[in-house]
């Protein structure tokens, strides 16, 4: 991953800890809040709102990039587990 992407995603995660996200069901919490519609997954719209929303630092320019790290599969959608795997990075 580029640096600028790994800046991006820090910025995240660090608005999530600030946000009491630390623990699985805090993070399973905040996905909830930012799936505006319900769907399960996030797209563009609700991506980019809750970044704004969370009062991340980042252009929106490089919104998209940060969503572009989390769509792993690439179908505009941003899952759950695709979110966690973002956040937390790899597991074992």
């Amino acid at each position: 991953m580029p640096r600028y992407q790994s800046i991006l995603l820090e910025r995240f995660r660090t608005a999530l800890q600030g946000r009491g996200s630390r623990g699985f069901i805090g993070l399973q919490r905040q996905f909830k809040i930012m799936d505006d519609n319900g769907s399960g997954t996030l797209d563009q719209y609700e991506f980019t709102k809750a970044i704004n929303d969370f009062g991340v630092k980042i252009d929106q320019k490089d919104i998209a990039n940060l969503f572009k790290i989390f769509d792993v599969d690439g179908n505009n959608e941003v899952s759950f587990d695709e979110f966690i795997r973002a956040v937390v990075g790899p597991m074992n």
